[in-house]
């Protein structure tokens, strides 16, 4: 049940022009990997939220970056994010 609740999610995103995927981190850089495996490398004006429950929190890429786990680990690393390009509905 909690799979269908969560598809039911991201379909809602992406018909409300998101593009959707699991943050990543590579080489100081942050992407987007999509559930088909592309990686789309994200920059500064692109709007990226992170769901956390049913809530989203907009973050920059920076904090992506620099955001980390008690542990020291990547906070946002391979969470579930929406994001939308600046001036424009979808990612390419």
């Amino acid at each position: 049940m909690i799979f269908l609740s969560e598809h039911m999610k991201e379909t809602t995103d992406i018909m409300a022009g998101f593009t959707t995927g699991r943050l990543f981190m590579e080489n100081g850089t942050v992407g987007l990997q999509r559930s088909n495996g592309k990686e789309i490398y994200l920059g500064e004006r692109d709007h990226i939220e992170v769901r956390n429950g049913d809530e989203y929190k907009p973050v920059t890429t920076r904090e992506v970056l620099t955001a980390k786990t008690v542990e020291g680990w990547a906070l946002y690393a391979g969470l579930y994010a929406r994001v939308k390009r600046e001036g424009t509905n979808t990612l390419p």
